[in-house]
């Protein structure tokens, strides 16, 4: 018999054996229709059983899943807003379909009960109780349910269509690892829930295109005996709704452990068993246990050792160890807990992991990453390399004996930067050094001597230390680098140079540094391209690097803001430092001052070709998004930096915010998932994922990746603001109240969750308490001397104020806005809101001094201008002008414009309103059903409230006044706490009241 049968005949005869012999005929009948042999094979198995007396002595062959040869009875069919596309796969726990959501948009997976079953009590308790289940695990290394759907025809579940391949081995040692932690952290996540797997096996885990792994099914999950005893046992039961029963076999012959073979009870160690024969897979492409026939395979588990000459030679000591522990005949004598398992893994792949950079470039950096390779080419040379991709360094701090202070930690700053120009060394975060050095009971920060850093080196995984010292000899200067095997303490490579005063003891350190990367084993003509000499990279005045390391400190340890005077100062002892400049307009972009960021940001860019290639693209785009706004020309250079540096973690961080920006999520997804992989503990790649799967309408995902960063003590203000918002979306009163209750009293942060929870109430039209928490915005941001972000604030307020119909108090907040800056983002949305309040004089002046002040930006051409132009062509009775008008911002109008989504949607709400002048209702319902259609764009943003009342004249227009009537309610039910003075409200009660 063919193979391909033999698989659809064991998937099929495992799926027969759950129901009755009565059960068996109906469901083979609607399984295999017309293909008898595949039919007459199972049945002939099933008597085999019989005759036999136990369903174990039938032949067994590669378990793998069955894709339906014939069209599922489901096909074509609509069940509320999905259809059926095609069968992806049946088994004895249902069938699973391919489905098209119209009402979000998105394709899903539709598990169901076969047609014969569908109201069968015990099979529709299991289906709920997998429901159950998989609700209650919220993880991105987890397939998500959506939902549990029951209609008089079908019950079905609504489940993340995952999109990949099936996990398969032999992979490479790195890959095999990698897949490995991510489905270890999915189990620990369920152990966590008191839940097990049971049948874990290739079969039931998928790599998406992206490299993320997915546990799926959890058909067979169980709840676990808890270690606080008896009741939670019962509460587990009560969540799951299964009870272990001794002498019930289920799992899958060569996969379940040698307890589960023998019908005894289980616990969380039986998917530690599982796992372990799933990383031999991965790593071998063998089963550790198989057999010709099923009996074979469980004597297997019952009696024999895996293979283990079969792993390969490059399979760390760790591993080996490892995977013997976990497939213990005696459940006792493995690992109890699967985080066990997942943190020896990870400590073994230390010595394997590339490690990337932070997308900012933390100073006080300690340790770095050599590479082997460029552009993914491997090098070679008839010397054997000394240093790999797979070894760190650490670098220790420099030993100062000459008694000048200068020199104290600006040398290690000017070595950093240095390192830093190689494609092949990427920053470890900071964070992880601190994290580490608490692991060690040590202050994190603190001095790095050799002996420390060795601990480092060795606690991590890593194999180098670097150190450097300097001594004064007379009026020279003496510099040593140092580069030793922490495991061995042997010497690896040295270098030592004499600088014949203080002012050469930068170039001095650059050409020795020079030296020393090529003994480590990197490329002569890599040096070459990316060698600019120190003192040009970085200054040649040594107080102004000593300054300007000062400030990054203190920016780490403190805040930005304390951090900007030692950097103004280093640009003081030298007016021609690049990266100073470029540095203190980033610090000012992050504080909301627009207007000083593009001051800096343009000295920087006047002065790139003082520091290394590498900051030259961090400048060069920097230019292009803070200065002249060119998206397009952004967009080239980060691309460019990719292509030279492929593995730092800031262009795809950039790549993907600019896809957002242009409404193109999925890229955006991709290109997050990319940046976070090379730099996974910089919070803001986390923060863009969690904007990007928002507007896809994610929101689980965009929690699990929340949660994800919080697991990993990435506390990033982004971070909280977005979870806030989904909790909005949600009616998760009490998680907002704790994000907000985090970022009280955060110097920076306060304002923005002030601010945020202004347009919440706004959103139900509350605006008493709104024009409260803008004012307390406003008052945080300017005692925090942030004058443009208190503008920010102060101009948000003035939109929505103008949406509901208070003119004048909108006209009073623009003006202050404008008073308290007069940056880009202020006389934008300035003169927007100028617009909608009808001064339409002032609106009209401003945006034309916008438009000459900044020609070049795309959002400013391509969404601003459009939206108040069209605004004012509104106030002069010009509806079809106004949609002409909107025609540049369609490629815009649904991406995420920053910040704080002031604006979201601006364009599609004003077209929406032309239609309504036009009498156009059907044109007009669409432009405002987008607000409810992407709500993960919109979150709290007023304009997504008042889209319902539209959406109602829309409907009136439309001559459909049933559907009008229920917009109106919709608003109505939304704004039932609404303060009863506002403008919009009262209309809104007419108009409905002329429908009755």
């Amino acid at each position: 018999m063919k193979q391909e049968l033999w698989r659809k005949v064991e998937e099929l005869f495992h799926a027969a054996l759950e129901r009755t012999p009565v059960e068996r005929q109906a469901f083979l009948a609607g399984i295999c229709g017309a293909d008898t042999d595949l039919r007459r094979q199972v049945e002939l198995l099933l008597a085999k059983g019989e005759q036999a007396g136990s369903f174990l002595e039938v032949p067994a062959i590669e378990n793998m899943p069955v894709t339906l040869t014939a069209a599922g009875p489901l096909l074509g069919r609509q069940f509320g807003p999905y259809h059926i596309v095609s069968a992806l796969g049946a088994g004895g726990m249902g069938e699973v379909y391919r489905a098209h959501d119209s009402k979000l948009d998105r394709d899903v997976a539709i598990k169901t009960l076969p047609q014969e079953f569908a109201r069968d009590p015990e099979r529709l308790s299991r289906l709920r109780r997998e429901a159950r289940t998989l609700a209650s695990l919220n993880h991105p290394n987890i397939a998500a349910i959506y939902g549990l759907e029951e209609s008089e025809e079908t019950n079905y579940l609504v489940l993340e269509l995952v999109e990949g391949e099936m996990l398969r081995g032999a992979l490479p040692v790195q890959t095999a690892l990698d897949r490995a932690c991510q489905v270890a952290a999915a189990l620990e996540a369920a152990h966590e829930k008191g839940i097990i797997h049971r049948d874990l096996k290739p079969a039931n885990v998928k790599v998406t295109p992206q490299g993320r792994v997915k546990v799926l099914d959890f058909g067979l999950a169980k709840a676990i005996w808890g270690s606080q005893g008896k009741q939670d046992l019962s509460q587990l039961t009560a969540l799951t709704g299964v009870e272990s029963v001794a002498g019930q076999i289920v799992g899958t012959p060569g996969y379940m452990s040698p307890e589960q073979a023998r019908g005894r009870d289980v616990d969380k160690r039986t998917d530690v068993w599982a796992f372990g024969c799933l990383l031999y897979e991965l790593l071998t492409g063998k089963r550790a246990f198989a057999g010709e026939t099923l009996p074979d395979a469980i004597a297997a588990v019952l009696e024999r050792e895996p293979d283990w000459h079969a792993l390969p030679a490059k399979t760390p000591a760790k591993i080996r160890e490892l995977l013997r522990q976990c497939v213990q005949k005696d459940a006792g004598r493995r690992p109890s807990d699967i985080a066990d398992v997942r943190r020896a893994i990870e400590e073994a792949q230390r010595g394997w992991n590339r490690w990337r950079a932070v997308a900012n470039g933390a100073a006080a950096v300690a340790t770095l990453v050599i590479a082997a390779a460029l552009w993914g080419v491997l090098w070679r040379s008839r010397q054997s390399r000394t240093f790999t991709e797979k070894n760190m360094i650490v670098l220790a701090d420099f030993t100062n004996t000459t008694g000048d202070p200068v020199f104290d930690d600006t040398l290690k700053q000017a070595l950093t930067v240095h390192l830093e120009q190689s494609p092949f060394l990427n920053i470890l975060p900071q964070q992880t050094v601190d994290d580490t050095l608490k692991l060690m009971g040590r202050s994190p920060g603190q001095h790095l001597t050799r002996e420390v850093a060795r601990e480092l080196c060795q606690r991590t995984g890593s194999r180098v230390t670097l150190a450097g010292s300097i001594a004064s000899l007379g009026s020279q200067y003496v510099i040593g680098l140092n580069a030793v095997n922490c495991q061995t303490g042997s010497t690896l490579a040295q270098e030592q140079v004499t600088a014949d005063s203080k002012e050469h003891v930068l170039k001095a350190l650059g050409e020795t540094t020079s030296d020393l990367r090529k003994k480590l084993g990197e490329t002569l003509s890599a040096i070459q391209k990316f060698d600019t000499p120190l003192e040009q990279a970085t200054t040649s005045s040594l107080e102004a690097l000593k300054a300007y390391t000062l400030s990054r400190e203190t920016m780490n340890e403190k805040s930005e803001v304390a951090a900007i005077p030692m950097m103004k100062h280093a640009i003081e002892l030298d007016p021609n430092f690049a990266l100073a400049y470029a540095k203190i307009g980033i610090m000012y972009r992050n504080i909301g001052e627009a207007t000083l960021a593009s001051q800096y940001s343009q000295k920087a860019y006047d002065l790139r070709e003082r520091v290394s290639e590498r900051e030259k693209f961090r400048i060069t785009g920097y230019y292009y998004l803070v200065v002249t706004g060119e998206l397009e020309k952004a967009v080239q250079t980060y691309e460019l930096w990719a292509q030279n540096y492929p593995r730092d973690s800031l262009p795809p961080g950039y790549l993907g915010l600019f896809h957002s920006v242009g409404g193109q999520y999925e890229k955006s997804v991709a290109e997050e998932l990319e940046s976070n992989h090379l730099g996974p503990d910089a919070a803001p790649n986390l923060e863009n994922l969690m904007l990007a799967y928002a507007a896809l309408n994610r929101f689980d995902e965009a929690k699990a990746i929340y949660q994800e960063a919080t697991g990993r003590k990435l506390d990033h203000p982004g971070l909280h603001v977005q979870r806030y918002g989904l909790a909005m979306i949600e009616g998760d009163a009490a998680e907002m109240e704790r994000q907000v209750a985090w970022g009280a009293g955060k110097l920076g942060v306060e304002d923005v969750f002030r601010s945020t929870q202004s347009d919440t109430e706004a959103f139900s039209g509350r605006l008493g308490k709104a024009r409260e928490f803008s004012r307390r915005a406003v008052e945080l941001a300017r005692q925090n001397q942030q004058n443009g972000t208190a503008a920010g604030w102060q101009v948000n307020a003035a939109l929505r104020e103008a949406e509901v119909g208070h003119f004048d108090q909108s006209r009073k907040d623009a003006a202050a806005a404008l008073a308290l800056a007069s940056d880009r983002f202020t006389q934008v949305l300035g003169a927007l809101a100028l617009a909608r309040a009808g001064d339409s004089a002032r609106a009209q002046r401003m945006a034309d001094n916008v438009a000459k002040q900044f020609p070049l930006d795309t959002l400013v051409r391509n969404y601003w201008l459009p939206a108040i132009r069209a605004s004012l062509a509104l106030n002069r009775h010009e509806p079809a002008k106004a949609i002409e008008l909107l025609q540049p911002a369609a490629t815009y109008e649904l991406g995420l414009i920053s910040p704080s989504y002031m604006g979201s949607l601006y364009p599609v709400y004003v077209r929406g309103q032309a239609y309504l002048l036009l009498h156009q209702g059907d044109e007009a319902a669409a432009e405002f059903q987008k607000f409810l259609d992407h709500r993960g764009i919109v979150f709290n943003f007023p304009l997504g409230g008042l889209a319902h009342l539209g959406l109602a004249r829309a409907y009136t227009l439309s001559g459909d006044t049933a559907k009008a009537k229920t917009a109106y309610q919709d608003f109505f039910a939304l704004w039932k706490d609404a303060d009863p003075d506002i403008p919009a409200l009262r209309e809104a009660k007419a108009e409905y009241s002329k429908l009755q």
